[in-house]
């Protein structure tokens, strides 16, 4: 406990002032080096062409991704360049190297290097939009209260099982309660933002994005631990000690992140004042 403390002091630390004080581009490049990491943690623990080109190809379009994708204007052709030389490359791998990368291999690869650094990405694109310095913290804390609250929730009021074979100790009722209160830290925020801050935001969204943030949330969390099940480990790294690697330490902004920028920043636009 005392070292999963420490690790988060540490990161949040670090994470304030890259978020809120050093030039976006910063925030880009660490936002790729943590789906780089990502990538060759999902590859390499579920055994997917441990040490091969495949996995450093992979890693290479999961740091690029959101690199081409860092403003929600930005033109799409870096980024299909990107998926069009990545889905070149592994296949000639599958062409050369059949023995070794098998098709399951390649949806993998796909997962690890294209669809988890998109939807990751988004909340740097959300940096990037209008007020996004003050939008950018509200998909975290959603889930970093969900999170939370689902756990006293569930240790106090938890009897019926979620999702068993994923996470035995989740339950309904805990997750029940991450919602309800996600919720809350939403219209809370938004107050805060309009009375604090000088926006005028509407307080329906938030409500909306606490119950559909949340489920989200809860949803990522599932998703990365069903992979770990299913690969037999208990964590996808240990970059964060006492946390675990990437996509343990990050696994419910993941869906949380996108659904945000596509209400506040394409369906909403205009609700930052």
């Amino acid at each position: 406990m005392k070292t999963r403390v420490i690790t988060a002091v540490v990161a949040i630390g670090l994470f304030i002032p890259v978020l809120f004080f050093l030039p976006t581009v910063v925030l880009t490049l660490v936002c790729g080096l943590l789906m780089a990491v990502g990538a060759w943690e999902l590859l390499y623990a579920t055994k997917s062409c441990p040490k091969h080109p495949f996995l450093y190809i992979s890693c290479a379009a999961a740091f690029a991704v959101p690199l081409t994708l860092s403003r929600a204007e930005a033109p799409l052709w870096p980024f299909l360049t990107v998926c069009a030389l990545y889905m070149m490359a592994v296949f000639a791998c599958a062409v050369f190297d059949h023995e070794k990368i098998k098709y399951d291999m390649l949806g993998k690869g796909f997962l690890a290097a294209i669809v988890l650094p998109l939807c990751f990405s988004a909340f740097v694109r959300i940096r990037n939009g209008e007020h996004g310095a003050l939008l950018v913290l509200m998909p975290w804390v959603t889930v970093w209260v969900c999170d939370s609250f689902a756990l006293f929730t569930g240790m106090a009021f938890g009897k019926h099982k979620l999702a068993p074979y994923v996470s035995p100790k989740k339950t309904i009722e805990g997750a029940v309660g991450g919602l309800v209160f996600a919720t809350l830290a939403c219209v809370i925020y938004v107050l805060v933002m309009n009375h604090g801050f000088g926006l005028d935001m509407q307080i329906w969204p938030a409500v909306l994005f606490g119950i559909v943030g949340s489920t989200a949330g809860q949803i990522g969390d599932l998703s990365l631990s069903v992979i770990k099940r299913g690969a037999g480990i208990k964590d996808y790294g240990n970059v964060f000690p006492g946390h675990g690697g990437v996509w343990d330490r990050f696994d419910s902004i993941l869906f949380a992140a996108p659904l945000f920028e596509i209400l506040y920043l394409h369906i909403l636009p205009g609700i930052g004042g």
